[in-house]
């Protein structure tokens, strides 16, 4: 990409400075908008397969285990 890519490098190596003083480490950490939009639109995807399995999904325990 050659200096042309959507990211600044300085405020990724910031914000993971930020992170860590703070403590709160999350356990995934997604930089920049477009990592964003793939993540939720992903998350999405996943929501709408077990909205339209649920309940077969949820119909797996054994019988005496409720």
């Amino acid at each position: 990409m050659h200096g042309k890519q959507g990211g600044d490098p300085a405020k990724l190596a910031a914000a993971l400075v930020t992170l860590s003083d703070a403590g709160e480490l999350p356990l995934r950490f997604v930089a920049g908008a477009d990592a964003i939009a793939a993540v939720e639109a992903n998350l999405q995807t996943i929501k709408e397969q077990i909205d339209g399995h649920r309940v077969l999904l949820a119909s797996l325990a054994f019988e005496d285990a409720n």
